[in-house]
C-alpha cells in the first residue's frame, strides 16, 4: 500500500513538473509570437508606403488617395478611466483616446477627425474627458470633427457626439438615453434572512452612503439626488451648448428614454441619417477638401500590453462580473444599462 501512494505521489509531482515547463514554454512561445508580429506591423508600413512607426501608433489606408487626411476614430464599449486588459471586453479609455488625439494633432496632413461611436455610455468623467479633449482638439488645430454613429450611441456616448460639428445617425442607429445613473443593488433583506449582521463603523452618518448592506434612510436618499441632479443639469447643459438647442427643449428630450434614428433627427438630437460614405463626405466638405485618404490609428504592442495579458488571465465570466459597476463603490454614470438590468431581474 505504501509503494502504491508513493507510486501515486510520484506520479502527482511529475505531472505539476511537466505543466510548469508546459507553461513555460507557451509563454515563451507567446512573447516571441508578438514580438514578431511588431516587427512584421513596422515592416508592413515600410512596404505600403505607409509612415514609418511613431510613438504609439502605425496608420492603417482606410480607403482613398492624396496627401490629405480624415482621421478615423473609433469610441467602442463602455467608456471608462481605467486601462484594460488585452483579453477584456472592448471598452474605450479617456486616457488612450487623449493619446491618440494628440498624435493626430502632430500630424499637419489630417484636416478632419471622423469620430465613429459604438457605446452605450459609461462614466460621467471619463465621458466628460473626452467631451473636452474634442472641444480642445477643434480649437487648437482648427479642424472640423465628424460623428457617425453605430448601432449604439447613448448616454455618455452621445454626450461625447455633441462636441462634433455634425452628428450622422446609421439609420438603425440607437441613441438618446439622456440621463445619469447610479447603479445600486441593496441586499439586506437576503443578509438578514442568513442572520448576518453589518457590523461597519462610521465616523458619520453618512460615511457609508449607499450601503448595500441596510435599508437605505430617507435622507441617504436625498442627498444621492442632489448629486445625481446636478450630474444631470451638466448634461443638458452640454446638450444645449452643443446642438444650440434651449435648455428647456433639451429637457423635454433628457428623461432617459432611447430614440431611434429618425427621432433623433426628428428632434434636432442628430442632423441626419447615413453611412459611412456620407459621413467621410461630410467630412470633406467641412474641411473643404475634394480628396483625401481616410486613415484609422492601430497601437503597437509593448511591454506594458504583455504585463497586462499576463493580468487579465483570470476567467472571463468572473472578470466581467468584478468590473460591473455595482459590484465595485457606488459612482454615477451616463450609461445605458438594459443589459445589466434584465440580468438582475432574471437572477431574482
Amino acid at each position: 500500500m505504501d509503494n502504491q501512494q508513493s507510486q501515486k505521489s510520484g506520479r502527482g509531482i511529475g505531472f505539476w513538473a511537466s505543466a510548469s515547463v508546459a507553461v513555460f514554454f507557451f509563454l515563451s512561445t507567446f512573447l516571441l509570437l508578438i514580438m514578431i508580429l511588431g516587427s512584421l506591423t513596422s515592416l508592413k508600413s515600410v512596404i505600403t508606403g505607409g509612415p514609418a512607426a511613431d510613438g504609439d501608433y502605425t496608420e492603417e489606408l482606410v480607403e482613398g488617395s492624396g496627401e490629405k487626411k480624415i482621421a478615423l476614430i473609433t469610441v467602442e464599449g463602455v467608456i471608462t478611466s481605467s486601462s484594460t486588459t488585452l483579453f477584456s471586453d472592448k471598452s474605450t479609455t479617456a486616457e488612450e483616446f487623449k493619446k491618440q488625439l494628440e498624435y493626430i494633432k502632430k500630424d499637419s496632413q489630417v484636416k478632419a477627425v471622423l469620430l465613429q461611436i459604438e457605446s452605450p455610455g459609461g462614466g460621467i468623467t471619463p465621458s466628460d474627458i473626452i467631451y473636452n479633449e474634442l472641444l480642445r482638439y477643434k480649437e487648437e488645430s482648427g479642424n472640423k470633427v465628424v460623428v457617425l454613429m453605430g448601432d449604439v450611441a447613448a448616454s455618455g456616448g452621445y454626450y461625447i457626439a455633441v462636441a462634433a460639428d455634425k452628428i450622422i445617425a446609421h439609420p438603425t442607429t440607437i441613441t438618446g438615453s439622456i440621463g445619469v445613473i447610479m447603479p445600486l443593488v441593496n441586499v439586506s433583506e437576503l443578509i438578514s434572512k442568513y442572520g448576518i449582521e453589518d457590523k461597519s463603523i462610521t465616523s458619520g452618518d453618512m460615511k457609508d452612503l449607499g450601503s448595500p448592506m441596510r435599508p437605505m434612510r430617507p435622507e441617504e436618499k436625498a442627498v444621492l439626488e442632489g448629486i445625481i441632479q446636478e450630474m444631470y443639469e451638466r448634461f443638458v447643459s452640454v446638450i444645449a451648448t452643443g446642438r444650440n438647442m434651449p435648455v428647456d427643449e433639451v429637457k423635454k428630450l433628457a428623461d432617459g428614454r432611447i430614440y431611434t434614428a429618425q427621432q433623433a433627427v426628428d428632434n434636432g438630437l442628430v442632423d441626419r441619417l447615413g453611412y459611412l460614405s456620407d459621413a467621410i463626405e461630410q467630412s470633406k466638405e467641412l474641411a473643404e477638401i475634394d480628396e483625401a485618404k481616410v486613415i484609422r490609428y492601430k497601437r503597437r504592442w509593448g511591454l506594458g500590453d504583455l504585463l497586462n495579458v499576463a493580468r487579465g488571465i483570470s476567467p472571463p465570466g468572473v472578470r466581467q462580473l468584478l468590473e460591473w459597476p455595482v459590484m465595485d463603490s457606488p459612482r454615477l454614470m451616463y450609461l445605458w444599462l438594459p443589459g445589466f438590468t434584465q440580468g438582475i431581474m432574471a437572477h431574482r
